[in-house]
């Protein structure tokens, strides 16, 4: 079976052209590697690994933006695929473990005095100005100065939430290309090396790419809008957690999850204790009969029932189960490594945004309004004081130390991929997938 698989691949390789390019390694799930095909073809790629499930990919870089359009078009994924930093990095992600569902936090809920007074001051005007101050940029793609200028006027809003808090830390985090990661910190007070990870995607993308008008109102202006409020509400009301909590607006996840898998990688080599990671990727269309959808796939089991238990403890909403598949978002980074992950979506996937990724995801598409994102607003603040335990205007102990990322070297040049062959090539995949199967 590898035999026949390593032939295809070294037959591709062979047939590479001269000129120079740029090439970088991915995975993808299975039932994605036709889609992939396709989205590369003016470059080529090659198929390098697999196991039953995912592939190991090595295309041109100057395809990636396709490849995001062609996993949204065909597999409504935003992302749908790993960008790794070299191929032994794209290999490991074939053998690492996900979360143990055995394990984990006490997900008891013992907090709903401070919940309770915290909710109602929860703004969905709020929300819906900081989607329409963030869809104003003309895009945010992380590539592009206006990408890179959504970061800072993020960091100087969240710091201004922040002005009365001495323990509060906020930084950019540099990844290595124009747009940065937005990372706040509010110190634990009784565990502090125990970190709970609240995140959005801060980049949006169109069709057009950089030159494109990609408001992204939804996607996901609405995620940080969100998790924004949650942050302004529990500074305003002096919450200090007993366990460490770190509010994240991942720079590049419309792109491999760019952003949100280097920070993983580096609280993994620092063996940084993350016990549960939230990921807020769309939260203001209302496209189906439940209010939240729950993502079962590449996520915890564990904190989904605690994630459904403050649903119905706390906010008054309905749920549902679904699926999006591999990499759909950035709580895949964290699950990769071994976190307790979890993604609630504003609706079933099938009937997901159809405007994303377009100079359509507006506002408009939403009703003007908010109504549906206070609703993960509510959520989001109750999973982060019932995780992260504490008290309003409890003591507070030194913040841990920063974590700063080193930007990843650049990958080497080679010829362009022209691939020759490709029936024989998936003909492998598809054989070494049902042998493993």
């Amino acid at each position: 079976m590898r035999t026949l698989l390593a032939a295809s691949v070294a037959l591709i390789a062979a047939c590479s052209g001269a000129s120079e390019s740029r090439h970088r390694y991915i995975t993808v799930d299975a039932d994605a590697v036709f889609t992939a095909m396709a989205a590369t073809r003016t470059h080529g790629m090659r198929m390098l690994d697999t196991t039953s499930d995912v592939a190991v990919l090595e295309v041109d870089e100057a395809d990636l933006p396709a490849l995001s359009d062609a996993m949204h078009e065909s597999h409504g994924r935003c992302g749908g695929f790993m960008l790794h930093d070299s191929l032994a990095d794209a290999e490991a992600s074939l053998r690492e473990a996900h979360p143990l569902d055995g394990g984990g936090p006490d997900y008891k809920l013992d907090r709903a005095a401070l919940v309770r007074s915290v909710l109602p001051a929860l703004d969905r005007e709020r929300i819906l100005g900081t989607i329409r101050e963030l869809s104003s940029f003309e895009n945010r793609y992380y590539q592009s100065a206006t990408g890179a200028s959504a970061s800072t006027w993020l960091r100087d809003r969240w710091r201004s939430f922040a002005a009365h808090r001495s323990d509060v830390t906020i930084e950019l985090v540099d990844h290595g290309y124009p747009q940065k990661s937005v990372v706040l910190t509010i110190p634990g007070t009784e565990r502090p090396g125990e970190v709970i990870v609240i995140g959005g995607h801060l980049d949006s993308i169109s069709f057009a790419r950089k030159a494109g008008n990609a408001p992204g109102a939804d996607d996901d202006a609405s995620g940080i809008a969100t998790l924004t409020e949650v942050l302004r509400v529990l500074l305003a009301n002096d919450y200090r957690p007993a366990r460490t909590i770190k509010f994240m607006a991942y720079a590049a996840e419309e792109i491999g999850l760019r952003g949100s898998q280097a920070i993983a990688r580096v609280y993994k080599q620092r063996k940084v204790n993350v016990v549960g990671a939230l990921q807020l990727d769309m939260t203001n269309y209302q496209g189906s009969d439940k209010d939240i959808w729950l993502m079962k796939d590449f996520t915890s089991a564990r904190q989904n029932q605690f994630l459904i238990d403050l649903i119905e403890t706390y906010t008054g909403a309905t749920w549902g189960l679904d699926a999006c598949g591999y990499a759909c978002s950035d709580h895949a980074s964290w699950n990769r490594i071994g976190v307790p992950a979890s993604m609630p979506f504003e609706s079933r996937m099938r009937e997901r945004n159809m405007k994303i990724h377009s100079a359509a995801d507006t506002l408009e598409t939403s009703g003007n309004n908010a109504d549906h994102a206070v609703k993960f607003a509510r959520l989001a603040a109750a999973y982060a004081i019932e995780l992260g335990k504490g008290e309003a205007g409890g003591h507070v102990l030194a913040a841990p130390t920063t974590i700063h990322e080193s930007a990843p070297a650049a990958p080497s040049h080679r010829g362009s991929l022209v691939v020759l062959n490709l029936a024989l090539a998936l003909s492998a995949f598809w054989f070494a997938r049902r042998m493993r199967g």
